[in-house]
């Protein structure tokens, strides 16, 4: 367990977890990252309880949970280029939590976890081009664009960040 500065803290998620996420919704354009609402809930539940893609929520002090992160393959999106060594980490935040100025303290947790437990030589982020706040908070932290792709078969279009454990590349 890791506890930021900011007192948020993760820890592994749990079935609570996973269910809550899937009742998220998120106002337009975000709503992209909405839950697909389907006969599949209990795959998604798995996915999220898989060991393998490393998911943890992200609480805060009171211990109500403002997200979540995977570390790990979850993280790729089908048609990126990822050759190259590196942790890849997503993110969702709670979406009644997006766009207040929370992002610093939410991600800064999750990226001093990833340093402290996982000890990668290098990180990796996937984002939808659209996602401005995303990107600009990323940036804000180090990571520099490594590459540009359009999943298919939607042709959304994604970046890849990268950066060192380090810091800036």
């Amino acid at each position: 367990m890791s506890v930021s500065d900011d007192n948020y803290w993760l820890k592994p998620l749990e079935e609570r977890h996973a269910w809550d996420i899937l009742g998220w919704e998120y106002p337009f354009p975000y709503d992209f990252y909405n839950p697909s609402f389907d006969d599949h809930q209990e795959h998604y539940v798995r996915q999220f309880l898989n060991p393998e893609l490393k998911f943890h929520a992200v609480l805060d002090t009171c211990g109500t949970m403002v997200g979540f992160c995977s570390f790990g393959s979850d993280g790729q999106v089908s048609g990126g280029d990822y050759s190259d060594e590196a942790l890849d980490i997503g993110v969702g935040m709670r979406p009644e939590l997006t766009g207040q100025g929370n992002g610093t303290a939410f991600f800064g947790a999750i990226l001093d976890h990833a340093l402290g437990t996982l000890n990668p030589e290098f990180l990796r982020l996937t984002v939808a081009k659209f996602n401005l706040r995303a990107l600009k908070l990323y940036e804000n932290f180090g990571f520099e664009l490594k590459d540009e792709f359009s999943e298919q078969p939607s042709a959304v279009p994604y970046r890849i960040l990268v950066r060192t454990a380090a810091g800036p590349i």
